[in-house]
């Protein structure tokens, strides 16, 4: 949040600006005596103003200052916003571009924000803010509102992961050539030049980024890119023209000549590895049935907690005993049984 409350005087908060001040600051009225009989009168007078005019008073009462510091209507030119504001501040982009696309089982825009909030918030967003309490990711204000740009018109087809695309930019990864980097969130951690490379044991290195169109071992192609015969070769788009020969994007394949991803079904429909459920439902027994949220029955699981005895519950936060790592807010539970605290897995 912005720090721009002044040092001596108290900041009036946005919502108490309506309320137009109208009080003046008068000046006590000189007062004067000229008979002896006015003496006692001028006496008490002059001590009850003493604490507001006696200078040898440095110490005396003065009147409070009641005189509103108007708000500070600098604009925000920070090229960062908060992780920890993350789900609330992308909720509105997102929210319209699932329910166009049928990427979220709701029934309507509360309903989505209620299910987007909850989830992205127990499962992704202290993941963000961890990685950024470390140094390690920043949220772009420019990639944020050139996301939901984005959203707003791209083909449902053409947006795979909820991070492809314009979406892509809005984590900025803050690690330099040859840091670890892991999977998942943790391979955003890599700065611009470089790209997560993961092992088989899932951790890795944010490798440079070839820079002249080859590529080895050592320099990786931008972009996503496929390393060939050490020639960088394009990743073609959903809905682009392919051959067997063509390497589609992450995440899509050739099929019938064009570069596609899953299909995104409903709840109550047929799934497999090509129609895949929404958000907020799973496949089980090859048909889409709804997750819970917070509170609710978890027949097929849940959405944004772990079940236990039935119902949906919050995930464990570090420290508190887990019986899986699906319990935990980290996804890590140790051999001892607590969960572990959220950061880097990888070394």
């Amino acid at each position: 949040m912005d720090q721009w409350a002044a040092e001596t005087k108290r900041r009036v908060p946005p919502w108490q600006w309506a309320l137009v001040w109208l009080f003046g600051c008068a000046s006590p009225a000189a007062s004067t005596s000229t008979g002896a009989g006015d003496a006692a009168t001028t006496a008490d007078l002059g001590a009850a103003v003493e604490p507001h005019t006696t200078p040898e008073r440095p110490d005396a009462a003065m009147p409070p200052d009641t005189t509103p510091e108007l708000p500070d209507t600098t604009p925000d030119t920070s090229p960062w916003l908060a992780a920890a504001d993350y789900c609330e501040t992308v909720v509105d982009a997102f929210c319209p571009y699932y329910l166009r696309c049928g990427r979220l089982d709701a029934p309507d825009e509360a309903s989505c924000r209620a299910a987007f909030l909850e989830t992205c918030n127990a499962r992704y967003e202290p993941h963000y803010a961890a990685f950024e309490a470390l140094g390690l990711l920043r949220l772009s204000r420019a990639g944020v509102a050139g996301c939901r740009l984005h959203l707003e018109h791209v083909e449902c087809a053409a947006q795979v992961g909820d991070l492809d695309g314009a979406c892509g930019a809005m984590w900025v990864g803050q690690a330099p050539a040859l840091a670890p980097c892991g999977l998942g969130i943790e391979s955003l951690v890599c700065a611009a030049g470089t790209t997560c490379v993961l092992g088989l044991d899932f951790c890795g290195s944010c490798l440079p980024e070839s820079t002249d169109g080859t590529c080895d071992t050592e320099r990786r192609c931008p972009d996503g890119g496929l390393c060939i015969e050490g020639a960088c070769v394009t990743r073609l788009a959903a809905g682009d023209a392919c051959t067997d020969a063509d390497v589609c994007a992450v995440g899509l394949w050739c099929a019938e000549g064009r570069c596609r991803g899953p299909t995104i079904v409903a709840v109550g429909d047929a799934c497999d590895a090509d129609l895949r459920c929404p958000y907020k439902a799973t496949c089980s027994g090859g048909k889409c049935v709804p997750l819970g949220l917070l509170g609710e029955p978890c027949t097929a699981g849940c959405a944004s907690g772990f079940c236990d005895a039935g119902t949906c519950v919050p995930l464990r936060a570090a420290g508190e005993p887990c019986g899986a790592s699906s319990q935990c807010v980290s996804t890590r539970c140790t051999e001892d049984g607590h969960c572990e605290p959220l950061g880097a897995t990888c070394p």
